[in-house]
């Protein structure tokens, strides 16, 4: 049993520590605020005061590009927030300085969310308001995406008021896949505001679709809805195609695999293909699509219909490879170590299809759970552990060809 003056120590050390990240929570809000306007001009509902809200809150957003913790961060500046993000934050070279001064509670994406739901729900009983992108990821291509499990369990058994706060406009701001940031429009509001009493007497799939109908935005529907035209994005560089091979890897004219590549506001094909993305986000008239989301439905067509033909033919076939990639095995603690490093290629045996890459293989059909972090890295875990794949983004290689591969077996 642990000694009542070692506790106290520890209550002291935490008291300190928390306010320590109060004071440079404070001190970000007098330029994060000025900042995110001239950069993405950003604004957000100024009638809503998250700190008139008794207790503790769970922010639950629409996960529309890397930036949203800090467009919830000054939206919430009265109300300081811990976020619930990818542990692989605290593996970067920022990871000590942020640990030291955000609160945060990590969590592995690629592994099961039981355990980062019950570490919520004991900081929300503690007092502690938490931020939570509740489809776990950030869309790739403008359209919503589910609600994570347990996210009803977390609600309902954190005893929060749940706040659901909808950003418009994010992910043109900066889409996942590309390679710059652009100034246009983006907008945050609460969609919704729930008390304990309410989602108590809810159960746990309610509270998900209560969620999933308050953010589920559709940047294409949004657009297409704005009173003086779609809103127009400036790029910081380059143009608004730059790095959407990293999201699209069919050719709607030859149908090859991985033979794009963008150029400024547009990108082509080997055989001749090529198509304008406007400063809108929409393709210019006449394309073959109107939306990125569009295209993706193509890539998961052709790539269900290219499996199933190597299903049928029964023989040993490749799917598609990628040179330049590094295989991490992460360890406790935010460590990880180097695998493997080479070519990472999706094989079919006859009988089953194999992820590869230096001395090690995995069943695709094996791996519990794979999803992506940012544009360039996979994380997933199986029954020999968790790991992390890395492609070098000067190769603008489309990892994401794999994940969508092994959501096909599903």
């Amino acid at each position: 049993m642990a000694k009542p003056e070692n506790n106290k120590e520890k209550d002291k050390e935490r008291e300190k520590a928390a306010k320590k990240r109060r004071r440079f929570w404070d001190a970000v809000q007098l330029v994060l605020g000025g900042w995110l306007r001239n950069k993405f001009s950003f604004s957000f509902d100024k009638s809503f005061e998250p700190a008139d809200i008794d207790g503790p809150v769970l922010v639950a957003i629409n996960h529309a590009c890397a930036y949203d913790p800090l467009f919830v961060g000054v939206a919430f500046k009265n109300k300081p927030l811990t976020f619930i993000a990818s542990e692989h934050i605290l593996r970067g070279k920022w990871g000590p300085f942020l640990e030291k001064n955000i609160s945060f509670i990590p969590h592995q994406k690629g592994a099961r969310s039981s355990r980062t739901a019950l570490v919520a729900m004991k900081r929300m009983k503690k007092g502690e308001s938490i931020f939570l992108a509740v489809e776990g990821e950030q869309t790739w291509n403008g359209r919503p995406l589910p609600v994570m499990p347990y996210t009803g369990k977390l609600v309902k058994g954190s005893g929060a008021t749940l706040v659901t706060y909808r950003l418009e406009g994010a992910y043109l701001s900066a889409p996942r896949w590309a390679l710059n940031t652009r100034k246009g429009k983006v907008y945050g509001r609460p969609a919704g505001v729930y008390g304990p009493e309410v989602l108590k007497e809810m159960t746990d799939e309610e509270v998900e679709q209560l969620i999933a109908k308050d953010l589920g935005f559709d940047t294409w529907e949004w657009q297409k809805s704005q009173a003086e035209g779609p809103v127009r994005y400036k790029c910081s560089k380059g143009g608004s195609a730059d790095g959407l091979e990293r999201s699209v890897f069919t050719c709607p004219s030859c149908g090859a695999f991985g033979t794009l590549k963008s150029q400024s506001d547009s990108i082509g094909c080997s055989c001749g293909f090529r198509i304008r993305m406007t400063d809108t986000g929409f393709f210019e008239e006449g394309a073959p699509f109107e939306t990125v989301a569009d295209w993706e439905e193509l890539d998961r067509k052709k790539l269900a219909g290219r499996m199933d033909e190597m299903r049928r033919a029964a023989g040993e076939d490749v799917v598609f490879t990628d040179d330049g990639v590094v295989l991490h095995r992460i360890e406790d603690g935010h460590s990880d170590e180097e695998a493997a490093r080479g070519k990472l290629a999706l094989s079919f045996t006859g009988e089953k299809f194999i992820l590869s890459i230096g001395d090690y293989s995995f069943d695709l059909e094996n791996i519990s759970n794979m999803t992506m972090v940012l544009a360039g890295r996979i994380v997933f875990s199986d029954k020999t552990g968790y790991y992390e794949l890395v492609s070098d983004k000067k190769n603008r290689t489309n990892l994401r060809k794999f994940v969508i591969a092994r959501d096909l077996l599903m």
